[in-house]
């Protein structure tokens, strides 16, 4: 029962609308953590305060309003409602207006439980001032609805609403003018959030930040190592001290991708030059980060002093116990990253610029490791100097007739499309490259320079290039459909709208970033096998076509299936469409492989022949060869049986590093689409 209907129990019964609606809570239970912080409720509370709107870093404004209901008013209790939103959808109250929300989010902020908006939160308000006394209804005082405030309220809803405003104690209610005061003042807010390139001594700032070493605790304080990737002039520099595999050539000095960290607290892990701060720890507040914090954690700092160090040489950051405080407030929180839809913008942006340098620092030292092992081969290089000497006369002749042959069978297929008979199930990108065929693909690309006054020439491992051509499917990788989709952990970068797999990730043992709890990200990474059509007149006797492997991931799979990853050994339905949609590109060649492989191992009395090669790859590890091994068979062994068309498709060349450092040519499908009626 209500907390005020006890008061209301001397005149009777309670009356039916005195019960609160079914799908809603009271207040008191979510103080009191009988709901969990992380889950969706819908409350109906009493407005009590109100802070305006204000302009967060984002599209959205953000606003707090103070509730109370039946179950919190004899104690004086509240919670506070924070949301945000564009201004124009912003709900606009006064003191004693009954708020109907649904779908709100119980979130702990600063050690407080408070509710929060989300996509799908709707709000509802009846002005005090228009609620009629009891029994007439209080829908005529139902405020408009903003378009994202989709929630009717029902007739139970509305007749608490007239219940709760009746007989709650409006005795802690502020009067009209003096809410006005109030509301208009939190307008004055000083913000005092601040990037660490910003900071000026004798300021003191708001900060979201990375802490980047773990915490070191002295005698009277702890002292907190952190950074937003942003560099001031006036912060100590930070130097590589060689590289070691310890910090340096990983980039990922917290075990988030491993789960054991492999860097001795005392060593420095980065980031490197005038990007970090120093900042000392008093009570309340190093207890907490003793507690609590460590490395790799992005937390967000309140009210930090700065100013130059005893030195005098470098900017410093203090975190003090505020004076004249009631209660010994601590001024540090751990940032929620699972939750995008009320991430801070400024944490996003952070954690953008904490990618950029990770990335930007990989770079750097790959180029570092590559040069020490180019001076270790200098001596190699000269030596090998003779042997890179111009091609001659009757090799010159062998490249011209090379290029003739390669003119005249590209002539086949710079024809138009219809007279190919191509498979129009499938469409491509146009663009103004001319149909290529898989041999000329395939030819090594050499470039000519001068070195010392005389003409050299040289093949480059790979170029990048896109191309058009008219193929077939004759293999795929891997050889189960189910194995299309893998997973990866998901990471704190996966918020960044422009954090897409590049096209050489392929594994989750190379994922980024911290793991973060959570579902895992199902994603497509598979590959094809394709080959030139045959031309007329040719036999089976002949010569096989050149072939090439091109890897299809996540963005070009979606595009060529139109169909989102899952896991395909739990989701039968999208396997269907998926195993229907390749019919529609490979034709009967799923079958036929199989029956190939059951074959295959009948005659070589052997259960696991045909799988062993796969048995690990659960996802590419590796793009495949450009071109089947001279000792695979497979595809020349069901060709003959396998009935399907050509089709018009974009190739694109590019490179990944290899072991070694040394590049490695690969190419990937893209722009291509499965057209597909119905659903």
């Amino acid at each position: 029962m209500p907390a005020g209907a006890s008061r209301k129990s001397a005149e009777g019964a309670a009356p039916p609308e005195s019960s609160i609606p079914p799908s809603f809570v009271q207040i008191r239970p979510i103080l009191d953590e009988v709901v969990s912080p992380g889950g969706l409720v819908n409350v109906i509370g009493v407005v009590k305060d109100c802070r305006l709107p204000i302009p967060t870093n984002g599209n959205d404004h953000k606003c707090t309003i103070t509730l109370y209901d039946l179950s919190t008013d004899e104690d004086n209790h509240d919670i506070n409602f924070v949301v945000f939103r564009p201004e124009a959808d912003m709900p606009r109250v006064t003191a004693g207006d009954v708020v109907v929300a649904t779908n709100v989010k119980v979130q702990r902020y600063r050690g407080d439980l408070s509710l929060i908006t989300n996509r799908t939160t709707s709000i509802r308000v009846y002005t005090a001032s228009k609620i009629p006394p009891r029994p007439q209804s209080a829908k005529i005082a139902l405020a408009p609805a903003s378009k994202r405030d989709t929630h009717v309220p029902t007739v139970a809803e509305t007749a608490y609403v007239s219940h709760i405003y009746h007989t709650i104690d409006k005795y802690s209610l502020p009067g009209e003018h003096e809410f006005q005061a109030r509301a208009e003042q939190s307008l004055n807010v000083k913000q005092k959030f601040s990037l660490l390139k910003d900071v000026q001594e004798g300021k003191f700032c708001d900060l979201i930040v990375q802490v980047v070493r773990d915490p070191y605790d002295g005698l009277t304080a702890l002292t907190l190592y952190v950074s937003d990737y942003t560099e001031n002039p006036r912060f100590h520099p930070r130097a590589w001290e060689g590289l070691s595999d310890s910090g340096l050539g990983d980039g990922d000095p917290y075990g988030y991708t491993t789960g054991v960290a492999d860097v001795p607290n005392k060593e420095w892990v980065g980031p490197y030059g005038r990007m970090s701060l120093q900042i000392t720890c008093f009570e309340p507040h190093a207890t907490f980060i003793r507690e609590e914090v460590k490395a790799g954690q992005w937390v967000g700092l309140r009210n930090v002093q700065i100013k130059y160090g005893r030195d005098g040489r470098f900017l410093e950051g203090f975190l003090r116990e505020e004076r004249g405080s009631s209660s010994r407030r601590v001024n540090v929180d751990i940032l929620d990253l699972a939750n995008a839809d009320t991430i801070d913008p400024n944490l996003k942006e952070a954690i953008r610029r904490c990618r950029d340098y990770h990335k930007k620092k990989r770079q750097q030292i790959k180029a570092i490791k590559a040069a020490e092992a180019a001076g270790m081969k200098r001596k190699a290089s000269l030596s090998s100097k003779k042997e890179d000497l111009p091609p001659n006369s009757k090799e010159r002749r062998k490249q011209k007739r090379t290029a003739k042959e390669q003119s005249e069978s590209e002539e086949v297929l710079n024809q138009e499309p219809p007279h190919l008979g191509l498979n129009d199930h499938i469409t491509c990108e146009t663009h103004n490259a001319q149909y290529s065929t898989i041999e000329s693909i395939l030819e090594p690309v050499s470039y000519e320079t001068t070195i010392n006054n005389q003409t050299a020439s040289f093949v480059v491992p790979f170029v990048c290039a896109k191309y058009r051509a008219v193929v077939r499917v004759v293999d795929f990788f891997p050889p189960s459909l189910e194995d299309f989709a893998c997973s990866r952990k998901q990471t704190v970068y996966d918020m960044l709208s422009d954090n897409e797999a590049d096209s050489d990730c392929v594994s989750s043992t190379s994922d980024e970033g911290g793991a973060v709890d959570g579902d895992r990200i199902w994603e497509w990474r598979f590959a094809l096998q394709l080959q030139d059509p045959a031309p007329p007149g040719h036999t089976k006797q002949a010569e096989r076509p050149p072939r090439i492997w091109v890897l299809v991931d996540n963005i070009e799979a979606q595009c060529l299936t139109g169909l989102d990853a899952t896991d395909l050994r739990q989701d039968p339905e999208t396997l269907q469409k998926l195993r229907e949609r390749m019919s529609l590109l490979w034709g009967n060649l799923e079958e036929h492989k199989a029956q190939t492989a059951e074959k295959r191992r009948t005659e070589k009395g052997a259960e696991n022949v045909g799988q062993n090669r796969f048995r690990h790859h659960l996802r590419l590890q590796k793009p495949p060869l450009q071109s089947s091994p001279a000792e695979d068979n497979e595809g020349e062994g069901i060709e003959g049986f396998v009935s399907n068309r050509p089709f018009a498709c974009c190739i694109k060349q590019y490179g990944v590093q290899g072991e070694g450092g040394a590049w490695v040519r690969c190419f990937g499908l893209f722009g291509t689409k499965i057209l597909v009626t119905g659903p």
